[in-house]
């Protein structure tokens, strides 16, 4: 488990002899440094605040919301979700997508359900695009 480290200094901010007659006004500067469990080292490994699945492809399956590169954030092959993700708008939104422009005739192919659906992902697809939707699994 990581811990944070985190300090505190005060800096006086000094006129310089600028002339310009301000008094000093103290400033805070604050630094946060992540450690390596046990080792009192600073962890130096890269961060990212997005989930693994938003960075690259998750080959379980994707999230329920979003728009998703196929072969980078979403995997060709055939995947099934348990339907609408929320019993208050009982619709689940997919589209299979020729590109990200938004434009209508990019979609491939698209349905709304109420229930349980599969969908195929071609490798020719360029994106694939899920609203309202419970996660989908990869099931080959």
């Amino acid at each position: 488990m990581a811990g944070f480290v985190i300090g505190a200094v005060i800096v006086a901010a000094a006129t310089g002899g600028s002339g310009s007659g301000d008094s000093a006004e103290p400033s805070a500067t604050i630094t946060a440094t992540e450690t390596v469990a046990g080792s009192g080292e600073p962890d130096s490994s890269p961060k990212s605040s997005a989930p693994a699945s938003e960075e690259q492809g998750d080959s379980d399956g994707i999230p329920g919301d979003g728009t998703f590169v196929v072969g980078t954030e979403a995997e060709p092959g055939t995947y099934r979700t348990a339907g609408p993700a929320d019993d208050v708008i009982d619709n689940c939104y997919w589209a299979r997508l020729k590109s990200t422009s938004g434009a209508i005739g990019d979609i491939i192919a698209n349905g709304n359900t109420k229930g349980p659906a599969t969908v195929t992902i071609s490798p020719g697809d360029n994106a694939f695009q899920t609203t309202g939707c419970k996660d989908w699994k990869k099931v080959d």
